[in-house]
């Protein structure tokens, strides 16, 4: 019974933080996509914060089998709106680089590969 309560116990705790990160992330996402879409720049600093919070959320989510709808979704529109522009960018520029390297986050999250543990 201890061990039942305990595990109860992070559970809510894990999903507590998962609530965060989902807000934090959805305050991050005018500062991530503005530059990108008007200047056609990426804000370094916003990007970091969200890569902190994805490799904090790929640990938190490990084994689940289901990742809230709400967090998914935010993830997508984040990813597809970066994705878009850098459709009009060069190889080498900021915003295509930061595509790539969001979508290789994402697979991570969002998908078991059963070729093997990626990063």
């Amino acid at each position: 019974k201890y061990t039942d309560r305990s595990n109860k116990g992070v559970r809510k705790m894990k999903e507590k933080r998962l609530l965060e990160i989902e807000e934090i992330i959805s305050e991050l996402t005018v500062d991530l996509l503005v530059p990108i879409r008007t200047d056609k720049t990426v804000n370094k600093e916003a990007f970091d914060k969200l890569y902190l919070l994805l490799d904090e959320l790929k640990i938190l989510i490990k084994g689940e089998n289901k990742i809230n709808r709400r967090l998914v979704g935010l993830l997508f529109f984040i990813y597809t709106n970066v994705l878009a522009e850098s459709e009009h960018a060069h190889y080498s520029s900021s915003v295509f680089i930061e595509s790539a390297r969001l979508e290789e986050y994402l697979s991570v999250i969002l998908w078991d590969s059963p070729f093997g543990e990626m990063r």
